[in-house]
């Protein structure tokens, strides 16, 4: 079969990281990089395609079937809608945008020029996120009642000389990093219905926050909670615990815990704990803890081969742009009620949105 022609658009942290996927995938190709800063030209080099200083111009020249757009998220939406224009699916990276706005543009032109949207929400695809969901949804814990989030970790200090990183809209570690774990949370526990966060910026002094938390409610009832600071040496965040990305030191710790009435499960060591079948419950009574087997396997390998079958017309994306407005919406929540000091429903952030997305 021929090979799916892509292009990456931004070649930064994870746009070389896509660019160095296609380059070993046998299921795509690899036919040209852009990027507006000219010391980017290395990664093209190293990997022998064309480089570009603008999207267009790639997108021109090159005719790729697909683009992964991994630009700073305030350009998400004008880069898709050039590859809208063009008839070139895109998988764009996490958060969709840095707007609701931007983020509907991005589902307005898609559907009008009948091109696929893929958000890069790639954790959904870990086996070890998708078994927790079953979990979860299947029953094993009983109902849910809670779950508790750490996302504690330390940023370098050079991790910030690329500005837009330390700047509103799109910078900090809400939409850089912890839209991850809300969408994660999203596609396991089901819709969060209400947030009331703090945010803090004191580490470090930027415009934009460093430290959080977070309180939630879901669609059913269960409650959550999230501490996440990039600003403190801490062993307890997904990519130190998961050992999906081998460039992080891996800790073997769990960074997350799902509570149910009959059963509860550590993330990801996957540790389920309950009391023996037939014998007394209660605190007083001993627990036994089984681990849960789970194969390993590249989440971003998974999604890249996925977003070629989409393009394809094999299969429709996991994470469409309503998916990936909805993950948008409940970061913006967060980062609103910690501004007004109250709880936000993040679906009144896109409720003028809902003819286009559908609903929530």
């Amino acid at each position: 079969m021929e090979r799916v022609r892509l292009v990456v658009v931004g070649a930064g942290l994870m746009g070389a990281r896509h660019a160095e996927l296609v380059h070993e995938n046998e299921m795509c190709s690899l036919v040209g990089i852009c990027d507006a800063d000219p010391s980017r030209r290395r990664v093209a080099q190293r990997f022998g395609v064309p480089f570009y200083p603008v999207a267009e111009e790639l997108i021109e020249r090159e005719r790729p079937d697909g683009a992964i757009i991994a630009t700073p998220n305030a350009q998400h939406a004008r880069v898709a809608e050039q590859c809208a224009r063009r008839s070139v699916h895109v998988l764009v990276e996490k958060p969709i945008a840095d707007t609701i706005e931007q983020a509907l543009r991005i589902a307005r032109v898609s559907a009008e020029c009948g091109t696929k949207v893929l958000v890069g929400h790639h954790r959904r695809h870990n086996p070890l996120v998708q078994r927790t969901r079953d979990l979860v949804r299947g029953g094993s814990l009983g109902r849910l009642i809670g779950v508790s989030l750490l996302w504690t970790l330390l940023k370098p200090d050079e991790y910030f000389q690329v500005s837009w990183r330390s700047q509103p809209p799109g910078g900090g570690p809400l939409l850089i990093n912890l839209i991850h774990e809300l969408d994660s949370l999203r596609f396991i526990c089901g819709e969060i219905v209400e947030v009331y966060a703090r945010t803090s910026s004191a580490a470090r002094g930027l415009a934009v926050e460093d430290s959080l938390s977070i309180s939630l409610r879901f669609q059913d009832g269960a409650l959550g909670t999230i501490l996440a600071s990039d600003a403190t040496p801490a062993p307890w965040s997904y990519e130190a615990t998961t050992a999906e990305n081998p460039s992080y030191f891996h800790t073997g710790e769990n960074c997350c815990f799902f509570l149910g009435t009959a059963a509860s499960l550590a993330f990801p060591r996957m540790e389920l704990w309950r009391y023996p079948e037939g014998l007394a419950r209660g605190w007083k009574e001993p627990m036994e803890r089984s681990n849960v087997r789970v194969a390993p396997a590249d989440p971003l390998r998974i999604q890249l081969e996925h977003f070629c079958r989409i393009i394809r017309g094999e299969e429709e994306p996991l994470v469409d742009a309503g998916e990936g407005t909805k993950s948008l919406a409940v970061a913006l929540a967060v980062r609103e009620s910690a501004r007004e000091g109250m709880p936000v429903d993040p679906s009144t952030l896109f409720s003028c949105c809902i003819k286009v997305l559908g609903s929530p």
